[in-house]
């Protein structure tokens, strides 16, 4: 009998494995590769059956269990994820044209921005939906200020059009402490439980929302977003039993919705651990089994979106739905491209589209359930995930739950010092944003779009990660200044350094030129490139020239620790007013630069 293939193969242990990566590593030790998250979560580089105890699996089978890797056994086997799009043009006859083009083309449901749009009567919906199959259409509403009277709307429309009840599909988006936590409102479930009330006998129709993206946009981390947003769906689970429903009637009318952002991992984490501590709070609440299940519809991040460089959304947006379809979410809405700019046009919309269906129809992501089930880094981080998103919500709930965490200014004060912590991380780049922060194109043409109504002013505002960077570039395009570039030393020596320095101004729209300490005109602002040891040699007395020649800012590329105490104040007394490197806080370096050359300090973002 044939021996297995395995057999004659060594068997390494996890010692042999750190043997071989530290061989690698040139004395440097794998615990020093360990990264720990905003949560304080640690992410180790290597995983296996030691990190991640499967025996006896709590997470178990879909649609099983805590529900983490899935609602429901089949996943989305039968005909994929929900593709829902974003509706939001400018008045009623434009968005009924992309309602319509939106189902025509491949979106399976839509989703609709009453403000954007501007429904203000019955009359607006019906404009808006005119020409829709409604008995085979699921319209979804956006939570807003105005959304309950659209809400009442849409089941009016229902019933004018003589929809069966059961054909009667979609969600209501009644969400009063996401209104609350977006618009500033005072949390009211007095409209939202009527409404509740008139889709007793729809069962297709999920007419109250459990938002997440308020937190996610305002800069909470991973934990907070989850352990807020379980908070407030226990909130609505309690204003709904409280109403009369029974627990399993509550559950069955409640959907969540997640944010999905580029961190891949933490996506598809965040909606399997989003399902676990869902099935907790029912578990916990006396439930039958069969209603753990949480519907779950994954939104692009708005806080991801750059109005620089948009083409790169395109890889954000991709990356977002990939890891929400990976992590189980039913419904999936993906930000057009062009949506930083403005109003969307076509393209941008049939852009975030097509990425969904191919993912879907050329992928076949949907084809397995819970395809990311059984990775020890991806179960590792969902474990750590749910423990601190349930620490969270304990916390909150002792305080008097998420309606008066909202109004004591406890959330609004958190999710600012997490966005403080975040904002350092990206002015230092230590997290990148691909196009604005790095890799910035200073020849970018951007396309043009229709001006987009203001976002909402409320308790927790949009933090955009390219704001601080935006607002450089605009700065940045607005003077003809340059920086100068001088060069020391053969070009071996200085081409690293000077591509840094030249993507560097880059990204506040600034371009070089390439200078010498000779020259009689020099721009206001030099940087000096060079080796470490061109530095030692010539550095001082070349920044001196410089200085000398006019320049009133000197930049020196490279880091002052590496270059020793002696070297860095010798180039100091000389003239260097700063060392700038890969984690220097470029917003701060940048707008100081931007002064130098009389365009102003910029205003905004991180600092």
């Amino acid at each position: 009998m044939a021996g297995s293939f395995a057999d004659g193969f060594d068997v390494l242990t996890r010692a042999d494995w750190e043997e071989l990566a530290e061989a690698g590593l040139r004395g440097r030790s794998l615990a020093s590769l360990t990264t720990t998250t905003a949560d304080g979560i640690e992410l180790i580089p290597v995983h296996g059956p030691d990190t991640h105890d499967s025996s006896g699996d709590p997470a178990g089978l879909p649609g099983t269990g805590d529900r983490t890797r899935g609602s429901r056994a089949a996943g989305n086997l039968a005909g994929g994820w929900d593709v829902r799009a974003l509706v939001a043009d400018d008045g009623p006859a434009a968005a009924n044209a992309t309602v319509l083009d939106e189902l025509l083309r491949g979106s399976t449901s839509v989703l609709l921005d009453p403000k954007a749009i501007g429904i203000h009567t019955a009359d607006d919906l019906a404009r808006t939906l005119d020409g829709v199959h409604l008995e085979m259409t699921s319209v979804a509403l956006l939570p807003g200020p105005s959304t309950p009277a659209v809400a009442g709307w849409l089941l009016d429309r229902w019933e004018a059009d003589g929809v069966a009840p059961s054909d009667r599909r979609g969600v209501l988006g009644l969400d009063p402490i996401g209104v609350a936590a977006r618009h500033g409102e005072t949390p009211s479930w007095d409209e939202a439980l009527a409404l509740v009330d008139r889709c007793g006998d729809l069962p297709g129709v999920l007419p109250v929302v459990v938002d997440a993206t308020p937190y996610a946009d305002a800069g909470a981390t991973d934990a907070r977003q989850l352990g807020w947003t379980t908070a407030a769906g226990v909130e609505a689970l309690r204003a709904l039993v409280d109403h009369g429903l029974a627990v399993d009637e509550a559950l069955a009318r409640l959907s969540f919705t997640l944010s999905a952002d580029a961190d891949q991992f933490a996506t598809i984490a965040r909606m399997r651990a989003a399902r676990r501590l869902w099935a907790r709070v029912a578990g916990s609440s006396g439930a039958t089994e069969s209603s753990w299940g949480q519907v779950q519809h994954a939104m692009g991040a708005a806080s991801d979106v750059t109005a620089r460089d948009p083409w790169t959304n395109l890889l954000r947006g991709t990356v977002a739905a990939f890891a929400a379809g990976l992590g189980g979410a039913d419904a999936v809405t993906v930000r057009p491209f062009d949506s930083g700019l403005g109003r969307s046009d076509e393209f941008g919309r049939r852009t975030a589209r097509n990425t969904q269906l191919l993912l879907l129809e050329e992928s076949s992501l949907a084809a397995v359930v819970d395809p990311a089930g059984g990775s020890w880094y991806v179960e590792h981080l969902t474990d750590r995930l749910a423990e601190a998103a349930w620490a969270h919500l304990q916390s909150v709930e002792a305080d008097g739950g998420m309606a008066a965490a909202l109004a004591s200014g406890r959330i609004s004060a958190e999710a600012e010092a997490c966005w403080t912590d975040r904002s350092a991380r990206l002015a230092t780049r230590a997290e990148a944003v691909t196009g604005v922060s790095e890799f910035p194109d200073v020849d970018e043409e951007r396309p043009s779009r229709p001006t987009a109504p203001a976002g909402p002013t409320g308790l927790l505002p949009l933090r955009r990660r390219s704001a601080a960077f935006e607002a450089l570039r605009d700065v940045g395009e607005a003077t003809s200044g340059t920086v100068g570039v001088l060069a020391l030393g053969p070009l071996a020596e200085h081409t690293a350094r000077t591509t840094f320095a030249a993507n560097l101004y880059a990204i506040a729209g600034l371009r070089t030129t390439p200078v010498e300490a000779s020259d009689r005109d020099l721009p206001a602002v030099v940087v000096v490139c060079g080796s470490d040891e061109r530095y030692a040699s010539d550095g001082a007395a070349t920044v001196a020239a410089v200085r000398a020649a006019g320049a009133t800012r000197i930049h020196l590329a490279g880091r002052d620790s590496v270059l020793g105490d002696e070297v860095a104040d010798a180039l100091r007394d000389a003239g260097v007013d700063e060392f700038v490197h890969a984690r220097s806080d470029v917003v701060a370096v940048l707008a100081r630069t931007l002064d130098g050359l009389g365009a102003g300090d910029p205003a905004g973002g991180p600092r």
